[in-house]
């Protein structure tokens, strides 16, 4: 099968109108990933499986293994996850480890960057190569997807390449750029583009507890309830809010928001008070450097207490430390510090501890606050996510007297929930039927010249016409409801006359702001304006005709942007792609 899994002229354009037998959810998170799938006979059991890891752990071989890629010297893969984790270790023991390159975390790089482009670079750990990001991401996506195959395969389970649908988890507050970003990685991985789906981090966990009900405390996902999903991961928050409308499908009624206060801020105020400690800016470093295990255990201990501990709890805190990381505080410090530091541990007293939530914790709040503002009474909050496992967290969240009088649901395993809701959501990808546009979007057109309402810099003359150059045409509006299937249209005329221009793409650039107001004239010089990609469209196999007239319908109402564009005279489809810039 040398075209296996490869989209031809006739396969469908998106995956809501692909034939699948099995839905993977594949999730690379900023701490950690993992996958879950279902094919149609166990959906309908609502029997979702999880990832299950082999490795030098003690924890649940079903939850999420590390977000770590390893590279070899020539910058070829070499492992992911756990496997990557007990690789670096045995080069460290056998002191080549500098010969590899490891990345980590990099998952937050796609929130900060504000212009995600296919050739956005990121640097491994110890910043001695700078590589694509997109390589980095296809080699974990390809991982799961190669763990995957080799589960099912295990259990028995046949299916054909072409049949299976693979849901990526993004968060609901990424970019444009950012969900196409990881869309392109997971081409690049090897996976057809009519078989990938995204899915809504805290979407796909609202699915899952509306349609598996019977798996956590039972409340009403009756047509008219509103409720929030406060998803806590590892690098970022995110918020929807979604109303159940009497086609029993799911509308948000406020735009995703989010902020990057998931649980690494909680372990960068940790370090940030080892380093005070210690008086050793680079101790952490060292430790990785020397004695990578300790340092793995030293984090993992740590996370562990980090769930543990909660509001009521008294005492000070016990971490195991790393004998080597002692050795790099001095004489002075270990004598002003024996309590907290002995031969064996590192005692954290309560209080201090409970201080490392305190920036994640007020923000969380914070925009709650704010959220309910804005949008009145709900029925319930549904918190998921990995950082949701804080029990000191949540019960600062429900404890809070603006939180009183609304009920919270807590799934049993909140940090797989959305992996299973992502399987569901490939089974169903109309499920949530409307979304609130963040930003308006729109492109840039001529406009006939008027010098009562157009400036003189944007006057030029076409074949003897004056017209005003670069107006913004809205195609939709920032907080706009747009529901799953609403198209919106743009006709277009592209000539091609010369036998140069016959196989030349067309293309047209999409911009996105939110400094604009419906109905008067904008341009997209102006300042807030940014161009977020192209839409373009490939000649046939003969080249085009003379003149292209062409209409392109967009839907703005689905987890990414989605794209279609065919012959305004004849309705025959126009190959048509989403590029970065």
């Amino acid at each position: 099968m040398a075209d296996q899994g490869k989209p031809t002229d006739q396969t469908p354009n998106h995956p809501s109108r692909y034939k699948c037998d099995i839905v993977v959810a594949l999730d690379v998170g900023t701490s950690y990933s993992g996958y879950a799938y279902s094919d149609k006979k166990e959906i309908k059991r609502e029997d979702i499986n999880l990832n299950e890891w082999s490795g030098n752990f003690t924890h649940d071989k079903k939850a999420k293994c590390p977000t770590v890629v390893m590279l070899n010297e020539d910058k070829s893969f070499n492992s992911f996850g756990y496997k990557a984790e007990d690789f670096y270790a045995k080069m460290v023991k056998d002191k080549t480890h500098l010969k590899y390159y490891r990345f980590r975390d990099f998952k937050m790089k796609l929130y900060h960057e504000k212009n995600v482009t296919e050739t956005f670079e990121i640097q491994d750990e110890r910043k001695c190569i700078s590589l694509p990001a997109i390589d980095i991401f296809k080699h974990a996506i390809k991982a799961l997807k190669g763990h995957f195959e080799e589960a099912a395969k295990d259990r028995g389970v046949v299916f054909k390449p072409e049949e299976v649908l693979y849901v990526l988890t993004v968060p609901a507050i990424w970019s444009e750029s950012a969900k196409e970003f990881m869309k392109k990685a997971a081409i690049k991985a090897g996976i057809a583009e009519c078989q990938i789906l995204l899915a809504l981090e805290p979407e796909a966990a609202a699915l899952y507890c509306k349609t598996l009900p019977d798996r956590m405390q039972t409340y009403s996902f009756e047509p008219g309830t509103k409720y929030m999903v406060l998803d806590m991961g590892g690098g970022t928050v995110d918020i929807v809010v979604h109303k159940i409308m009497e086609n029993d499908t799911l509308a948000e009624v406020y735009k995703a928001s989010a902020g990057d206060w998931g649980g690494t801020i909680v372990d960068a105020q940790f370090k940030e008070f080892v380093v005070g400690l210690l008086k050793n800016n680079y101790c952490f470093e060292q430790l990785w450097d020397l004695a990578p295990l300790d340092a793995l255990d030293f984090e993992r201990d740590f996370e562990a207490k980090k769930r543990q501990i909660s509001s009521n709890m008294r005492g000070s805190i016990r971490l195991q430390l790393p004998p080597r990381l002692k050795q790099f505080a001095n004489t002075e410090v270990l004598d002003q510090h024996t309590r907290t530091l002995t031969f064996a541990h590192m005692y954290v007293q309560n209080e201090q501890f409970k201080s490392f939530f305190m920036v994640a914790k007020n923000k969380i709040i914070g925009i709650l606050k704010n959220i309910l503002v804005e949008i009145g009474t709900i029925n319930f909050i549904i918190l998921v996510g990995g950082f949701s496992g804080s029990k000191l967290l949540t019960d600062e969240i429900k404890s809070n007297p603006a939180f009183s009088a609304i009920k919270f649901i807590s799934p049993k395993d909140p940090g797989t929930v959305v992996l299973q809701g992502a399987v569901l959501f490939g089974h169903s990808p109309c499920a949530v039927s409307a979304r609130i546009c963040r930003y308006s979007y729109g492109i840039r057109v001529l406009k006939p010249f008027g010098s009562k309402i157009h400036p003189q810099s944007k006057l030029v003359r076409i074949d003897g016409d004056e017209v005003c150059k670069d107006v913004f045409h809205a195609l939709v509006y920032k907080d706009e409801l747009v529901k799953y299937d609403e198209e919106r249209t743009f006709k277009g005329v592209s000539r091609h006359r010369s036998n140069e221009r016959k196989f030349h793409s067309i293309e047209v650039v999409l911009y996105q702001t939110k400094n604009v107001v419906k109905g008067q004239l904008a341009f997209v010089t102006d300042e807030g304006f940014k161009p977020i990609g192209r839409i373009v469209c490939r000649p046939p196999v003969n080249g085009w005709p003379d003149t292209v007239d062409y209409t392109t319908s967009i839907y703005f109402g689905q987890t990414n942007i989605r794209l279609e564009t065919c012959d305004t005279a004849n309705r025959v489809q126009i190959k048509v792609s989403f590029e970065l810039d």
